[in-house]
């Protein structure tokens, strides 16, 4: 593995209650300290699932695709904590999070702490629908975020 890997779990997240078994899985550990989120206020997963669902609602848009998931694994050997893959998480979600409600939760639970992200396919900016972004963007994004956490680790920063 390289300082990171991103992934898109297997599903077409079509049905109905996608949104819903996404977050629910994502908060699975029930460590709220470990839940974030842009655009939305993460405090239950049954309110993030009702903000994601609002937003198709009021766009008229609640066929296809109804989350983008993914997740992002960080080498164990970089030795991350779970405040510092929190606060890579905010950064990463403003990729999306300046038209797209994001939700993630760090996960400590595997041999590799990792990030799971779910994302409304719906803009709450303009109703845009998006269903897909292509992995090699978000691992460009990604890239000198994770490279400035290890560089600030290592030295000290």
């Amino acid at each position: 593995m390289a300082a990171f890997e991103i992934g898109i779990p297997k599903g077409d997240y079509k049905n109905k209650d996608a949104v819903s078994r996404v977050i629910d899985y994502i908060c699975r550990l029930d460590k709220p300290e470990q839940v974030g989120g842009m655009g939305v206020f993460p405090l239950y997963v049954e309110d993030m699932v009702n903000q994601f669902l609002a937003v198709k609602r009021i766009y008229h848009k609640e066929e296809g695709k109804q989350v983008f998931h993914i997740f992002i694994s960080f080498e164990k050997s970089l030795g991350f904590t779970v405040d510092e893959v929190m606060e890579m998480g905010y950064e990463i979600a403003a990729y999306w999070g300046y038209d797209r409600q994001v939700m993630f939760a760090v996960h400590d639970d595997t041999q590799n702490i990792h990030i799971h992200m779910a994302i409304n396919t719906v803009a709450y900016t303009n109703g845009e629908y998006k269903a897909y972004y292509p992995i090699e963007d978000i691992t460009e994004y990604v890239k000198p975020i994770v490279k400035r956490k290890i560089s600030s680790k290592w030295f000290g920063k």
